[in-house]
């Protein structure tokens, strides 16, 4: 600021021309303004030496006006779009934008044009009061000012003429420097541009042997280019002059030959290390847990123990009245009339009136046998009744014990049905999504090289500005690939990359871009093609691929795998599917579970991936028939398990059953009933032996009675 202010004082004191004064000042507010890199601000530069415009006034309003530019670069970037985007005004910018002169100079820029305008309007206001200004000065204080002895050294001599012979030379020995420089030292600068930049950009150490370029055929050869762990043997690449005038990017070829010790997976795996890698959440737990059979049952609402309840309960009735049978009693009842049967038989009939008494007590053991069995009787029917309640409750207890032992079986069944494990989306998933993660991460990083997005014309960057595109009568690409041709041989495997018309706007060059990459080791055959105009298409194989380790959460993977590869992807949706066929797996724990085991009994499998969706976030949909062999085994143990339990569980029940049939004499009312039964005999016996006395004693008396009319 101080010295700005001094330089202005010195000039203004000076016979300096005012409009060349003035000039100056307007001339750096402009340059001050404008990016410094920039076709303007070297035109504006040029034309201060040139002419006989105050160089240290110049200098002093440029670096003064450069910091208050610094703090307009948002006002500058949004009147540049404003004007380049007015419609009346755009055939006029398109008429410019097809000169390769203006294409160079950057006029489509939002800060350059912003500041470029903004600069000329503030420069013609303040041209217009400077020049008012120091035309007062100068005639109402200067003229008193320079009598002063003590202010001499503000009145500097006067400079004649408008043109500046020593700045023309100046710019004459700057071009023939350049014209030299770029003769003589344009291989060196052009390798250490080429260091310095590609270390920037990469982050890593990049060294270069030789750079050969030719500015006639615009190509340039390198040799023996060591980026970090790649040696590249010979890059050679050859741009066309016609495009570069036009400010486009054209590569005829690109071929390059690279070596490296490293394994490139591990290249691959350390390059994306810094990517944002998703946390795996998955909580897979094998470990199967039934319910004990103790437990199991004490859960239950058991028909068969409120069955044993009721059979107790009717069991105490049951026994009352087995009490009350007393079968000695009618036994001693029944000796007793037999004795008196017996008596009967010694009884001696000798006249009517004997056998009538005899009748007599036959009738009364008849009727005490009778009143006997009507007792006996109805004992009969208590515990006859009391056997069909017994039988009822046992019947009952049999069905009720069957339905919990069904029951015991469809709960565990239920249990059985949730344990069965859906192993490739429990498994695969967490890994997929992250591989698929990286992948996209990868592709965002290449898009801009391949894909053309309205959506940066309207990002903004400070001091740089964007660019607004017009109307292109080249009707050509900003940057095309024509060919390129690649090999990269590492520690395991050979590989060998072929591009076709690689643009940034693959619509307007109008030809279907190919990317081919494969490769070749004891370890596997690989490929992948890529090709897309609108969208991508992708396909890939790999055949004998060794998987050395795949690591999952509860064991690793070794196998062999042939892979398929196809899909699109369109803007920032996917849809692709990708075949895995693994054959000689050998699965390795890493927990102690015995089932993961018996996983050593799949001698193959394949696996299904299906990605549709956003690309950074895919649905993804994983089928495989592992699941059945998995499924299978898990079924086997859980249905091992569960039988097991079953089995207890019925033994268990069964025990409290007999446990609780234990003290009863289901069996006695039988006995007891046959033992009323056997009565039935004795009456029977009874009435038998009571009829042959009857006959006997009959005969007894007919005998008697013919002895006494035959005295012989």
């Amino acid at each position: 600021m101080g010295h700005f202010i001094f330089k202005f004082l010195k000039e203004l004191n000076s016979a300096t021309s005012t409009k060349m004064m003035i000039l100056a000042v307007v001339l750096g507010l402009m340059a001050g303004f404008l990016p410094f890199v920039n076709f303007f601000t070297i035109l504006i530069f040029i034309t201060v030496l040139v002419f006989r415009i105050p160089i240290g006034l110049f200098l002093a309003s440029f670096s003064f006006f450069e910091v208050i530019g610094y703090f307009l670069d948002s006002v500058f970037n949004k009147t540049g779009a404003f004007l380049l985007n007015l419609s009346f005004l755009k055939p006029l910018w398109t008429f410019f934008y097809n000169i390769p002169f203006f294409r160079w100079s950057g006029f489509n820029n939002t800060i350059v044009m912003g500041s470029l305008v903004l600069g000329i309007v503030f420069g013609i206001i303040l041209y217009f009061v400077l020049d008012k200004s120091i035309k007062l000065y100068r005639t109402k204080v200067f003229e008193k000012l320079k009598t002063k002895k003590y202010l001499s050294w503000l009145v500097p001599n006067e400079k004649n003429g408008i043109i500046r012979i020593a700045g023309v030379g100046f710019i004459g020995i700057l071009a023939a420097g350049i014209i030299l420089f770029f003769m003589f030292l344009l291989d060196p600068i052009v390798k250490y541009s080429l260091e310095f930049g590609l270390s920037h950009i990469l982050h890593k150490k990049v060294a270069i042997e030789k750079v050969d370029t030719s500015i006639k055929n615009l190509s340039v050869n390198i040799e023996n280019m060591q980026i970090g762990d790649i040696l590249f043997k010979k890059v050679y690449t050859k741009f066309d002059w016609g495009k570069i005038v036009w400010r486009k990017y054209k590569i005829d070829d690109l071929t390059f030959i690279a070596k490296t010790d490293k394994n490139i997976f591990n290249l691959i795996k350390r390059s994306s290390s810094n990517s944002n890698k998703p946390k795996n959440k998955s909580g897979f737990n094998l470990n199967i847990k039934l319910p004990s059979a103790d437990e199991f049952l004490a859960k239950q609402q058991l028909k068969s123990l409120k069955a044993i309840e009721k059979l107790k309960t009717d069991y105490k009735k049951v026994y009352k009245d087995l009490k009350k049978v007393d079968i000695k009693k009618y036994k001693a009842e029944f000796d007793n009339l037999k004795s008196k049967i017996t008596s009967l038989k010694s009884v001696k009939i000798s006249s009517l009136n004997d056998f009538q008494k005899l009748e007599g007590d036959i009738n009364s053991i008849k009727k005490e046998t009778n009143n006997l069995l009507k007792k006996i009787k109805q004992n009969k029917n208590l515990l006859s009744n009391d056997k069909r309640l017994i039988e009822k409750d046992l019947k009952n207890l049999k069905i009720v014990l069957n339905e919990d032992t069904n029951n015991i079986k469809s709960k565990y069944k239920m249990i059985k049905n949730k344990e069965y494990l859906n192993f490739a989306e429990t498994m695969l998933k967490p890994k997929i999504s992250k591989y698929i993660k990286t992948a996209s991460l990868i592709y965002e990083k290449v898009k801009p090289y391949i894909h053309s997005s309205n959506k940066k014309e309207n990002e903004y960057v400070r001091a740089k500005g964007i660019y607004i595109k017009f109307k292109d009568k080249t009707n050509y690409p900003d940057f095309v690939l024509v060919k390129s041709l690649g090999e990269v041989e590492t520690s395991i495997a050979k590989w060998n990359i072929k591009a076709r018309n690689i643009s940034d706007n693959q619509p307007l060059l109008n030809k279907r871009a190919f990317i081919k990459i494969t490769g070749k080791s004891k370890f596997f055959d690989v490929g992948v093609d890529v090709n897309y105009l609108k969208n991508i298409q992708f396909s890939g194989y790999g055949n004998r691929v060794d998987i050395k380790k795949l690591d999952l959460n509860l064991f690793s993977l070794k196998a062999l795998a042939n892979i398929k590869i196809n899909g699109v992807i369109a803007d920032k949706n996917i849809n692709s599917k990708i075949f895995v066929y693994f054959y000689k797996p050998h699965f390795i724990p890493k927990k102690s579970i015995k089932i993961l085991n018996e996983l050593n009994s799949i001698k193959h499998f394949k696996i299904l991936i299906a990605l549709k969706g956003k690309i950074d976030s895919p649905k993804i949909k994983i089928s495989s028939d592992l699941n059945k062999y998995f499924s299978k085994i898990i079924k086997n143990r859980v249905n091992n398990l569960i039988n097991k339990n079953i089995k207890k569980a019925q033994k268990l029940l069964d025990e409290k059953v007999n446990n609780s049939l234990k003290g009863m004499k289901l069996n006695d009312v039988n006995l007891k009933l046959k033992d009323l039964n056997s009565f039935e005999d004795i009456k029977k016996l009874i009435n038998k032996e009571l009829k042959d006395i009857i006959k006997s004693k009959q005969k007894s008396i007919l005998k008697n009675k013919i002895k006494k009319f035959l005295p012989f």
